[in-house]
């Protein structure tokens, strides 16, 4: 199973987890974690949020080159 390649939303909140601005109480509790990095995401200044679609378009990029013959289906 080839994954897809992720979104800048899904680049933001593995890199905002991984950061460990959550406290660990909260990590384990995935609905309340997506309601604040949600937050979070839809408050960020259009330059930052501009880097994360940049981050996403290279993802996709290189998921591209590693799966040329993948196509997405549920």
């Amino acid at each position: 199973h080839i994954p897809r390649p992720p979104n800048a939303f899904i680049l933001f909140r593995s890199a905002f987890i991984r950061s460990r601005k959550i406290s660990s109480e909260i990590e384990g509790n995935h609905s309340t974690l997506s309601k604040i990095i949600g937050r979070v995401w839809r408050s960020l200044p259009p330059p930052e949020r501009a880097e994360w679609e940049a981050r996403a378009r290279i993802a996709q990029e290189e998921h591209r080159l590693r799966y040329p013959d993948w196509r997405f289906s549920p």
